[in-house]
């Protein structure tokens, strides 16, 4: 991933005070909540929404960034709350590999890659997160799949079932969800439309039986 990519997002973080809702991510919540807590690495962990929500549960959470203001604001947030043992974050280039787990689940939400020189490989990433994996560990991944109209960024899309394929298939892993899902979704001047995003929740097989 280039220099010019990690400023990027580091300005961004840097040019408001909050850039994401605080809210973790609908996936999250909808898919974990019954799961036992154990270890986690959030991929791409931002502002820190999703590792409080999985810390709050009884998770020890390792997240990564490309921006020091995002980590930054995570970490006075966990210590706010009261979760500072639970949460460890810092900024990184996950393209010079991640650490080493192993992990009992790995979350990676809109970590997207692109068609420029030397940008991210999501399917490269994600194989080298499943490899840090316990045996009944989970693997939690969506990004966008179909954009509305007015979409004018150049990240890419995927669908479930290539992203599946570029890290084993289904062969290789228990398949809870891997699907295409569609929402409504409102445009800047106010106009309607419809976005999907992929969604993988993946078991690798082994381990102790578990919600």
């Amino acid at each position: 991933m280039t220099n010019q990519h990690a400023q990027h997002w580091e300005e961004r973080y840097a040019s408001v005070d909050r850039l994401w809702s605080g809210h973790p991510n609908e996936w999250l919540p909808e898919l974990a909540a019954a799961w036992d807590p154990g270890t986690a690495l959030e991929i791409g962990c931002g502002e820190g929404a999703d590792a409080l929500w999985l810390a709050e549960r009884g998770w020890r959470v390792t997240g990564v960034d490309l921006s020091a203001t995002a980590v930054e604001r995570l970490l006075r947030e966990a210590e706010r709350r009261g979760l500072g043992e639970r949460i460890t974050a810092r900024a990184q280039d996950v393209a010079a590999g991640l650490p080493q787990g192993p992990f009992d689940l790995v979350t990676c939400f809109y970590v997207h890659g692109g068609p420029e020189e030397g940008g991210l490989s999501l399917g490269a990433l994600l194989t080298s997160a499943a490899a840090r994996l316990t045996d009944g560990g989970r693997l939690l991944v969506a990004v966008h799949s179909v954009n509305p109209p007015w979409h004018t960024h150049h990240a890419r899309t995927y669908t479930a079932s290539g992203l599946l394929a570029e890290i084993g298939g289904a062969a290789r892993w228990e398949v809870a969800v891997a699907e295409e899902r569609w929402r409504e979704a409102t445009g800047p001047q106010g106009q309607a439309g419809r976005r999907a995003d992929a969604v993988l929740c993946l078991r690798k097989p082994g381990g102790r039986a578990s919600a």
